[in-house]
C-alpha cells in the first residue's frame, strides 16, 4: 500500500479530487469527513483512494448508519 493516500468526494455523481495525505493522517481524515457528510445532511459521499486510484475506504452517505467501509485485502 502506498504512504500517500487520496481523500475523493462525490455530491453531483462523479468523484472529484478533494486533498492527498500521508497514511498517519487517515484516521483524522476520516473523521472530518464524517463531519462533512453530517453537515451536508447525507448529500456528499467520499472514499479513499491510493496511487493507483484502488478503494481502500468508503463512506457512502446514504447509508445509515454513516460509516466507513474498509475495503481491504
Amino acid at each position: 500500500m502506498s504512504t500517500q493516500l487520496h481523500l475523493k468526494a462525490n455530491c453531483r455523481g462523479s468523484w472529484t479530487n478533494v486533498c492527498s495525505f500521508p497514511l498517519p493522517s487517515l484516521p483524522s481524515v476520516k473523521a472530518g469527513a464524517v463531519e462533512i457528510a453530517k453537515a451536508a445532511g447525507g448529500t456528499v459521499s467520499f472514499k479513499v483512494v491510493d496511487d493507483h486510484n484502488v478503494t481502500l475506504h468508503s463512506l457512502d452517505a446514504r447509508q445509515q448508519p454513516l460509516v466507513w467501509a474498509d475495503r481491504l485485502n
